[in-house]
């Protein structure tokens, strides 16, 4: 009996084009705000500066954060973001534009965008493997994440590919072949620990031992046995490792462990605590828009759980459910909480959403489709009044932050609620995920584009820089530049690496008349005590810079100067 032809969108969506399109939904989601928003504190400034210090020191081995090694993460992160600004430096002319070290992670996204497509064509077919993949581009965490310069967004890449290879080995008709599959694995693998160690064996080793447990089946398993696929982990990880064992005289694992691993499981790691539920809780917002489909996703999970353990038809939904679940019940449980934490969990969220919206307009799933609405209606303004939120934090007086809040909150609304009847009058599957992509590419555009830039009090290090370069006061090799107080790396790479972040009294032992300073308000008393006693005094060139400090959660205020004689010493000559 002939096989029957796939439909004309299934041919599409697992034909290059389909590929293309979630390409294209992933790099926008990415791209929007990489060129302009500032650089953020406290990781991303991080990063950045440590990847700028590579570029101009050479040095490609060891970390450093000006003068201090810095062994938290792998090099691999640090890699992509120094290549990207070397690749793209004749166009920006410096090494401290921030959208060359973004553009890895919007990469990044892209990577795992497709491979969620890739691995879900082999668990629920290409139809509801795109509505998966185009939700999971668009989402608005997943979004945030390929605009900034951190690990997260290459880790999601990496280890959905190593993932989704895991799949596709499940499906032995399907190619290319396991021996193919294997080596895609294996250098997957390799590549996540070399973004940040072992977030990516530890999503791998939870998933395949919670589905071996499920199914009591392993003979899928053993292609990723065939030798030359450790070989190639081994390959890719160990020439770094060794050096930099090297170079540290191993120090740089152990800290890496002590310091960072180790902390974050046994305590709330710098205030990061939260309760378990914390990611649960958060899921249907950082999701969005696949907020819509989560109830027919938990309708879909339940009916795998009730199945028979040999039941070969819900195999596909056993392998998200293993992939899913046990990393979000880990992250629960850990101490130390932030949202990206379980990042890894939502490519195959993603995927049971897609195949919950496909099983949407079946009878049995009525009640979800109401309920879904309701979740992305909720949700969808939530994310609203957080964006009118932000633009609050724009300079100007009360009544204008309350005139752009107003506004930001009527655009907001408008199109998440033109999202929200789109999903009650449309009926075919394809047009409420279009729907839903656009309005959350609509959302994401709004806030990184046009909010976030122009929310000036939540970056008070380009404040600062751009006060410093009024009063002619930027640093260069012959005027150096205190900074006291105020220790966010922000300011180091938006100025040079080598300006001076200190203590004041420090600052006041070396600094000369002619120096540019900057010195957070709650110090400035100190400072002119400290300055006094050398014959000197701080000058501010202008009203301080005032602000929300984002790495440090609290408001600062920075005065920007110069150093100069004290003017007593003037006065007491012309009075003998």
């Amino acid at each position: 009996m002939a096989q029957p032809q796939p439909s004309l969108f299934e041919q599409f969506a697992s034909g290059w084009r389909g590929y293309a399109l979630i390409a294209l939904i992933a790099l926008m989601s990415g791209l929007f705000g990489a060129g302009r928003v500032p650089v953020m504190d406290a990781d991303e400034a991080r990063f950045a500066q440590a990847s700028r210090q590579m570029v101009e020191s050479g040095e490609y081995v060891l970390i450093r954060l000006q003068d201090e090694e810095r062994r938290l993460k792998p090099i691999g992160v640090y890699w992509a973001q120094a290549a990207s600004v070397q690749l793209f430096e004749p166009l920006t002319g410096r090494t401290n534009a921030i959208w060359p070290y973004r553009l890895p992670s919007a990469l990044g996204i892209v990577l795992a965008a497709l491979a969620v497509l890739w691995g879900g064509t082999a668990l629920i077919g290409s139809r509801a493997a795109l509505y998966g993949a185009g939700l999971f581009a668009a989402g608005v965490l997943v979004g945030f994440e390929g605009m900034t310069a951190k690990t997260d967004a290459l880790l999601l890449g990496f280890t959905t590919l190593a993932m989704a290879a895991l799949a596709r080995l499940r499906a032995p008709a399907v190619r290319p072949g396991p021996r193919v599959l294997a080596l895609v694995f294996w250098a997957a693998l390799a590549l996540g620990v070399m973004i940040k160690g072992p977030v990516t064996p530890l999503v791998v080793a939870l998933t395949l031992l919670a589905i071996a447990g499920w199914e009591r089946r392993f003979a899928w398993m053993k292609p990723l046995a065939w030798w030359p696929g450790p070989l190639l982990a081994v390959a890719i990880v160990a020439p770094w490792a060794v050096l930099v064992s090297i170079e540290t005289n191993g120090r740089f694992f152990a800290d890496m462990f002590a310091e960072d691993i180790v902390p974050k499981l046994l305590s709330g790691q710098e205030s990061h605590f939260a309760l378990p539920g914390f990611h649960t809780f958060l899921l249907p917002f950082l999701i969005f828009p696949a907020t819509y489909a989560l109830p027919a996703a938990a309708r879909i999970v339940l009916d795998a759980v009730r199945a028979p353990r040999n039941d070969d038809g819900q195999a596909p939904i056993r392998f998200l459910i293993a992939w899913a679940v046990p990393i979000l019940i880990f992250f629960e449980l850990a101490p130390t909480k932030l949202p990206h934490y379980a990042l890894p969990a939502y490519p195959a969220i993603a995927l049971l959403c897609g195949a919950g919206l496909s099983a949407i307009m079946g009878r049995r799933w009525r009640t979800a489709h109401p309920a879904g609405v309701v979740m992305f209606a909720v949700c969808g303004i939530s994310i609203v009044a957080l964006m009118a939120a932000s633009a609050t934090f724009m300079p100007g007086d009360f009544a204008a932050d309350f005139r752009r809040a107003v506004s930001t909150a009527l655009i907001g609304i408008g199109v998440v609620g033109a999202g929200t009847v789109a999903l009650i009058m449309l009926r075919r599957p394809a047009a409420r995920a279009a729907a839903m992509v656009l309005c959350a590419l609509v959302l994401s555009f709004s806030l990184r584009e046009r909010l976030l830039p122009e929310a000036r009090s939540l970056f008070v290090s380009s404040e600062a820089v751009a006060a410093l370069t009024r009063a002619r006061l930027t640093p260069r090799d012959t005027r150096p530049l205190w900074v006291v107080g105020y220790n966010e790396t922000s300011l180091v790479f938006l100025t040079r690496t080598s300006i001076r972040v200190t203590e004041p009294m420090q600052a006041a032992e070396m600094a000369e008349a002619g120096d540019a300073m900057i010195v957070e308000g709650r110090l400035l008393q100190t400072m002119a005590s400290d300055l006094e006693v050398r014959g000197l005094a701080f000058s501010p060139a202008e009203p301080p810079v005032r602000g929300f400090a984002l790495g440090r959660g609290e408001r600062v205020a920075l005065f920007v100067g110069q150093v100069t004689e004290a003017p007593v010493l003037n006065e007491a000559a012309d009075g003998r």
